[in-house]
């Protein structure tokens, strides 16, 4: 029997978090190896917390199989960080699901920009980003000494707690 997958925001100060961190935190260090910068300790938990930031999840009954984050970048843009699939449940769209459970949350939270980067060595998160409607391309960004890819949307969800024509 399988379980319905579910998609909730999440503590990321939880140990289920932690360990989706950890699994993210090992992906950087293969992919990038000697370039490799430490993203997961490079901003504080309380950067994913109301009212500026979210963690959602997806979970198959107990397990969390993917998930991502928003933070603000500025006051009307909030920047996805922490996107993660767990590998047995990859090519399977929950990353997209991530990014549309992320695009509602930023709505609420009274984004109206979402703004994201990832690395050159990401090329299936970089073929995400743009079938998800993202706009954007390689960028030079001083901090990093690989080519990033920068990319940003409109916020297209309407706040779950807001009337629809409003």
């Amino acid at each position: 029997m399988t379980s319905a997958l579910i998609a909730r925001r999440l503590d990321i100060a939880s140990a289920e978090v932690a360990e989706v961190l950890d699994a993210l935190d090992e992906e950087y260090r293969t992919r990038y190896r000697e370039f490799y910068k430490d993203d997961i300790g490079a901003y504080p938990v309380s950067d994913f917390l109301a009212p500026d930031g979210a963690f959602i999840g997806i979970l198959d009954g107990d397990l969390l199989v993917a998930a991502g984050a928003i933070r603000r970048y500025n006051a009307t843009t909030a920047e996805v960080k922490r996107m993660w699939t767990r590998d047995s449940h990859r090519r399977r769209g929950l990353a997209q699901q991530v990014l549309r459970e992320l695009d509602n949350a930023a709505a609420e939270l009274g984004y109206t920009r979402i703004f994201l980067t990832t690395g050159s060595r990401q090329p299936e998160a970089v073929a995400l980003y743009r079938a998800s409607g993202f706009e954007g391309g390689e960028r030079r960004i001083p901090e990093f000494d690989l080519p990033v890819f920068a990319f940003e949307k409109p916020v297209t969800s309407t706040p779950r707690n807001a009337p629809a024509n409003a």
